[in-house]
């Protein structure tokens, strides 16, 4: 069986170009702050200096100002499509960028794990990719 969650109100602070142990730091003031962060993905890196990016509610945007320089994006979606399936069977990805591709929806972030696909996208395109999705997976 697979469920497809839809998660509203989702920004995403990205930090470009700084020491890793930045990563550490910007969580703590995160959390001293109150903010709960979802979705973290590290770029991969050719230098010392890391990207990283974290999701979180835009109910708390005024919470994360004061951190350094961060590019902030609100007004997006998180959706996940989560399954057994991604588990035993193999193409279950392809199925999710496949509808992504027919879509020409450009994804801001993904995560995965284990049984799930965790995509970041525009408000806009959600409608339409929440249909799509269920087409392929219910």
């Amino acid at each position: 069986m697979t469920n497809i969650i839809i998660t509203e109100n989702q920004s995403i602070a990205t930090f470009n170009n700084v020491e890793a142990s930045y990563i550490c730091n910007v969580l703590e003031q995160a959390a001293a702050a109150g903010v709960s962060i979802d979705m973290i993905a590290q770029f991969p890196t050719t230098c010392e200096k890391i990207s990283f990016a974290f999701t979180f509610y835009s109910d708390s945007l005024q919470k994360l100002l004061p951190l350094p320089a961060p590019l902030i994006n609100c007004g997006n979606v998180k959706i996940t499509v989560k399954s057994q399936d991604m588990v035993t069977g193999a193409g279950f990805a392809s199925k999710v960028f496949g509808v992504l591709r027919d879509l020409s929806c450009t994804p801001l972030l993904i995560t995965t794990g284990i049984d799930e696909i965790a995509l970041l996208v525009h408000e806009s395109s959600r409608v339409d990719l929440e249909r799509e999705l269920k087409k392929v997976f219910l």
